[in-house]
């Protein structure tokens, strides 16, 4: 629920904002484009934290407008009475221009106020487009050793090994924390702030890579002035009907012994299986005469970042799994199989 803030107090804050050299105009009311649900940002850019989220065409008071990330070749945005931007494309088309239509917000409204921390990748992760592996879309792999750019932190995500801290990336995509070298540093990250459930095909993102000299050198406070337009350039949103409910799908069989865990175990990452052989070897690549360089005991707990299919026409040797020690073992040697969880990754997805 977006927090209340009374419309007079909203023309009040833009009236200041603007400048006592400009009358400032009435507000406009709009309605969200069906089938788009939209993050209202502290600040006009895709990389701002969020303020508020916008469920299906709510009616939104439009107070004025700024500049900021370019969407679609226009880098409009318009605040709303809830102290927070959303782009035009968000809207249902408008009949006349809100540049003329209503007042600028002023120039401090293009201030970007982003904060930014250095991370690396330790698993085998994937970036996505909101913090949850079951429903949200990937956006990007990312390698062990990779080096990221963070913005903030959510602790509203899907648990991955009991940890719901996700982080945000420069290429507006959301990473687990169990899947980093080091915990998000929330001493210096902003929180997230609330997120909604979005879609690759309602929000098209393409992600322009941070360049050194984007960034000015890092205060104490941890805070980020950047230069520049915006991190990111991003595509035009396009309107969907909200999708038809289809009936319920069958659940994958679990096998045991994970049928008495929790139901939702099957959608996380780097799962826990269990070794069912007197020794399941681990080789240094998927294949059975590879060195062995880690061998696990009858009911051993091992835990997995993503399968590879080799094709191999050899006995038990085509699906391998990757484990957290970075070498593979064969299917056969668990009790359980990776392809009973749900969009477990193919370790190719990383390369």
């Amino acid at each position: 629920m977006a927090p209340y803030i009374s419309l007079a107090t909203s023309l009040l804050v833009g009236f200041l904002t603007v400048g006592a050299d400009a009358a400032f105009k009435p507000p406009i009311n709009n309605t969200l484009e069906p089938g788009v649900q939209t993050e209202c940002k502290t600040c006009p850019y895709s990389l701002c934290t969020n303020k508020a989220f916008y469920e299906y065409d709510t009616q939104v008071s439009l107070v004025c407008w700024t500049r900021g990330t370019v969407i679609d070749g226009d880098s409009t945005w318009l605040r709303t009475s809830d102290n927070c931007y959303v782009t035009q494309y968000d809207l249902i088309e408008y009949n006349g221009e809100y540049e003329t239509a209503l007042s600028y917000c002023g120039k401090a409204s293009e201030e970007k106020h982003i904060t930014y921390d250095e991370a690396t990748v330790k698993y085998d992760s994937e970036c996505n487009i909101c913090p949850d592996n079951a429903s949200c879309e990937t956006i990007k792999y990312q390698n062990p050793n990779t080096d990221l750019t963070v913005t903030c932190w959510t602790n509203d995500g899907e648990a991955v090994i009991d940890d719901t801290t996700w982080l945000k990336t420069t290429d507006n995509c959301y990473i687990a924390q169990i899947h980093l070298e080091e915990p998000a540093n929330k001493d210096i990250l902003d929180n997230c702030g609330p997120i909604g459930f979005l879609q690759v095909n309602y929000t098209d993102t393409e992600a322009a890579p941070v360049e050194e000299d984007e960034l000015i050198q890092k205060p104490a406070s941890g805070q980020a002035d950047l230069k520049g337009a915006s991190w990111s350039q991003v595509k035009q949103r396009a309107a969907s009907p909200e999708p038809e409910p289809e009936p319920e799908a069958a659940p994958a069989p679990i096998p045991e012994p994970l049928a008495e865990a929790s139901g939702e175990l099957h959608k996380r990452y780097l799962i826990n299986i269990t070794v069912g052989e007197d020794y399941a070897f681990c080789h240094r690549t998927p294949v059975g005469t590879a060195k062995v360089v880690k061998k696990y005991e009858f009911g051993t707990g091992v835990r997995m970042q993503c399968y590879e299919n080799t094709g191999s026409t050899v006995v038990n040797e085509t699906y391998w799994y990757k484990t957290t020690d970075f070498c593979y073992v064969r299917e056969v040697d668990f009790f359980e199989s990776l392809f009973d969880q749900y969009r477990f990754p193919a370790c190719s997805l990383f390369e």
